[in-house]
C-alpha cells in the first residue's frame, strides 16, 4: 500500500500489450523500459504515446507485408541485383526502367 492507501500492483505491461496483439508497442515499451534509466530529463506521456503508436503502426505495416508475400506462395525470393538476365527472354534495360516506376509519374 502506498502513502496515498491505494495499492499499487506489480503490472507487465509487456505481456497485457502482447495479450492485446499489440506488438509493436510492445517492443517499443521494452525498449523505452531499457533507455529510461538513463534519460536526465522525463518524457511527456503524449510524446511517447505518440511514439508507442507509431511504432505499433510500423510493426503491423511489416507484419501485413510479410503475411501477403506468404499468402502470395512466391516460390523464391529475387531482386533486380541478383536477377540472372541470361536465364530470361526480358529485356534488362525495360524492366530496370519500369522496377523505377518513373511512369506513374506520367500517368
Amino acid at each position: 500500500m502506498t502513502a496515498y492507501g491505494v495499492y499499487v500492483m506489480s503490472i507487465d505491461r509487456t505481456a497485457q500489450l502482447k495479450a492485446h496483439h499489440l506488438y509493436g508497442m510492445a517492443a517499443a515499451w521494452n525498449e523505452w523500459q531499457t533507455g529510461y534509466s538513463m534519460q536526465q530529463k522525463p518524457v511527456m506521456p503524449d510524446v511517447w504515446l505518440d511514439r508507442l503508436i507509431m511504432a505499433e503502426q510500423a510493426d503491423r505495416q511489416v507484419r501485413s507485408l510479410s503475411y501477403q508475400l506468404k499468402a502470395a506462395r512466391f516460390p523464391i525470393h529475387r531482386d533486380l541485383l541478383r536477377f540472372d538476365w541470361q536465364e530470361t527472354p526480358l529485356q534488362q534495360a525495360r524492366v530496370e526502367q519500369l522496377a523505377t516506376a518513373g511512369f506513374m509519374e506520367q500517368a
